[in-house]
C-alpha cells in the first residue's frame, strides 16, 4: 500500500470516528447523497429508455417483420402487387446467419360494415408459415385465426380498438368489402376469432388479419382453368370447351398430346378411355393452370351415331388455380435488431432478383424511430446534468476537506512531501467517497427498476405511449459503463480543485489551526 493511499484511508477513518464537529462531515454526506441520487437517476433513465425502445421496436417488428420483400411496382403501401412464391430465397433464407424466420403475406384495402358503422381497414393475409407469437401475446380476447383449417375458413382477427369502435365481439359475423379497383368492391362474410391490442395506432387502427387465400382468390393473381363438357353427344363426339378466369384476360390454350387449338368447342371421338388435358396461359406470363377431362366410355359404335351421355362417364379435375402460387411479399424476422441495416444490404445485394426490393422497418415507420432516437438525446442530457451535479458536490466536499486539513498539509510539506503526493491523498479520498455514492446509487437505481419490472407500479395510457406500463430493461454493460464513466470523469474533474494544495505555504499552514 502506498503512503498516499495509507494516509487517505486514515483521513477517512478519523472523519468517521473522531472530530464529529468537523464541517466536512455534513458536506461529505451531502456530496455522497448527491452522487447516490444522480447515479440512481442515471440507471433508471437508461433502464426505462432502453426498455421503452425495445418494447416499441418489438411491436413494430412483431406485426410486420424487420424487413419486407416486395415488388418494385408497389405504389400504394396498403396494396401489394403479386409476387411468385417460388423464389430462390424462399423458404431457405432462414438458414442465413442472422435471419430468424421468413413468411409470406399480402395486403389489400377493405371496408368493415356493421349494422350502424363502417370503417376503412387494411386486410393482411397470412399463410400457414406465419409466426403468431407476437399477436398471441397481445390478444385481448378469443384466439388467432386458424389458417388453412377447412373447419374455420372465414376466421378474422381485428384489433380491440376496431372492436370497440364498431361494437364487434368474438364470434360475431361481419361483412368485409374487399376493394380491387374503384368500381370493383365485393362483400365477404367473416367470423371474428379474436381481438388484439398492441398500443400502436398505425397497427390497431387499421390492420386486420385473415387467411391469405381470401386475398389470392379475390385479386385473381393466378389463372383458373376449367373444361366445360356439353350435355349432349353428337355424331361428332363429346363437346369440350375451355373456360378461363383471372390473369390479364388475354388467354392462350394448349392441348398437349392432341391437334386441338384454341378455346373450342372441340369434339372428341375417343376410341377408348381417354384423358384430355388443357393448359391455360396468358400474355402477362402468369403461372399456367391445368384442367383435364377423363372420358370413360361404354359400348359405342365407331361412328358415334346413336351415342348419348348414358354411354360415357365423364370425370373432370384440375390443379385448382395458380393463384395460390402468388403472394404480396415476404416478411423477414432477424435475430438482432442491431443488424437491421447490414442484413438489409446483404439480402438485397445477394438474394433478391430484379424487380424486388427490401424495405426495412425503419423505412416503414420513420416517425416512430425518429422519436425513439430523440430519446437517446434526452438520456445524454440527463447523464451530463447528473455528472455535473456530482462534480459540483464533490468539488465542494474536496475543498472543505483540504481546508480542514491545512495544518496536516503544512506538516507534510515541511517533512518533504511533494504537492503531487498530497494531491493524490485527497483525490483518493474523493474516489472513496465517490465509490460509496456510486455503489449506494446502484443499489437504489437497480432496486427501483426491479420493483417496476415485477409489479408495474408506474402505469401509462397505452394510447399515448404505446405501452400500458413503464418498461424497464436492466443490462449489466450500460450500468458498468455508467459506474466507470462517472468515477473517472468526476476524479479527473477534481484534479483542478486539488491544485489548491500547491498554494498552501508550510509556515502559514502550521499556524492555520
Amino acid at each position: 500500500m502506498s503512503v498516499a493511499h495509507f494516509i487517505a484511508r486514515r483521513i477517512l477513518r478519523s472523519d468517521d470516528k473522531d472530530r464529529t464537529d468537523r464541517l466536512s462531515r455534513p458536506i461529505v454526506g451531502i456530496a455522497v447523497l448527491g452522487v447516490v441520487i444522480g447515479m440512481a437517476v442515471m440507471i433508471v433513465t437508461v433502464g426505462i429508455t432502453t426498455g421503452f425502445q425495445r418494447e416499441v421496436r418489438t411491436k413494430v417488428t412483431g406485426a410486420g417483420g424487420h424487413l419486407q420483400i416486395t415488388s418494385l411496382a408497389q405504389t400504394d403501401p396498403k396494396e401489394t402487387p403479386r409476387i411468385a412464391i417460388d423464389q430462390p430465397f424462399y423458404p431457405s433464407l432462414d438458414t442465413v446467419p442472422g435471419v430468424a424466420h421468413i413468411q409470406v403475406y399480402a395486403t389489400r384495402p377493405g371496408i368493415i360494415e356493421t349494422g350502424e358503422e363502417i370503417e376503412g381497414v387494411v386486410l393482411k393475409g397470412v399463410g400457414k408459415d406465419h409466426d403468431w407469437s407476437f399477436l398471441a401475446r397481445h390478444l385481448v380476447a378469443g384466439e388467432v385465426p386458424a389458417i388453412g383449417d377447412t373447419t374455420r375458413p372465414i376466421d378474422l382477427l381485428i384489433s380491440n380498438y376496431l372492436g370497440e369502435r364498431l361494437r364487434i365481439g368474438v364470434d360475431d359475423t361481419i361483412t368485409v368489402y374487399l376493394i380491387k379497383e374503384h368500381d370493383d368492391i365485393r362483400p365477404r362474410k367473416y367470423r371474428v376469432s379474436g381481438l388484439y391490442e398492441t398500443g400502436l395506432e398505425q397497427l390497431d387502427h387499421q390492420l386486420v388479419f385473415l387467411d391469405i387465400q381470401h386475398l389470392q382468390r379475390f385479386a385473381q393473381w393466378g389463372l383458373k382453368a376449367e373444361l366445360m363438357v356439353y350435355d349432349t353427344v353428337s355424331s361428332e363426339g363429346i363437346g369440350l370447351e375451355a373456360l378461363a378466369y383471372g390473369g390479364d384476360r388475354i388467354y392462350s390454350y394448349e392441348w398437349p398430346g392432341t391437334d386441338l387449338h384454341g378455346k373450342g368447342p372441340h369434339w372428341i371421338r375417343a376410341a377408348g378411355d381417354t384423358t384430355i388435358t388443357m393448359v391455360l396461359s396468358d400474355a402477362d406470363g402468369t403461372i399456367p393452370d391445368t384442367a383435364w377431362v377423363h372420358i370413360k366410355q361404354g359400348e359405342i359404335r365407331a361412328d358415334w351415331a346413336w351415342a348419348t351421355r348414358d354411354h360415357v362417364t365423364i370425370e373432370r379435375g384440375g390443379s385448382g388455380g395458380s393463384h395460390t402460387k402468388y403472394c404480396g411479399g415476404f416478411e423477414v424476422e432477424l435475430d438482432d435488431f442491431d443488424d437491421l441495416m447490414a442484413m438489409d444490404d446483404l439480402i438485397y445485394r445477394e438474394h433478391l432478383d430484379v424487380g424486388l426490393r427490401s424495405l426495412s422497418v425503419r423505412d416503414r415507420f420513420p416517425e416512430i424511430f425518429a422519436w425513439l432516437e430523440l430519446l437517446d438525446t434526452n438520456v445524454i442530457v440527463i447523464i451530463v446534468l447528473m455528472i455535473i451535479v456530482a462534480i459540483i458536490n464533490m468539488t465542494s466536499a474536496l475543498l472543505i476537506i483540504i481546508l480542514e486539513r491545512t495544518p496536516m498539509i503544512g506538516v507534510m510539506k515541511s517533512i518533504g512531501a511533494t504537492n503531487g503526493v498530497i494531491r493524490r491523498i485527497f483525490l483518493i479520498d474523493a474516489a472513496y467517497i465517490l465509490g460509496v455514492g456510486i455503489i449506494l446509487g446502484d443499489l437504489l437505481g437497480i432496486g427501483l427498476c426491479l420493483l417496476q419490472q415485477q409489479f408495474d407500479l408506474v402505469r401509462l395510457p397505452i394510447q399515448s405511449y404505446y405501452v400500458d406500463a413503464v418498461p424497464v430493461a436492466l443490462d449489466p454493460a450500460p450500468i458498468l459503463l455508467l459506474n466507470i464513466g462517472t468515477l473517472v470523469v468526476c476524479v479527473l474533474a477534481l484534479v483542478l480543485p486539488s491544485l489548491l494544495v500547491a498554494r498552501i505555504a508550510p509556515a502559514k499552514a502550521i499556524k492555520f489551526d
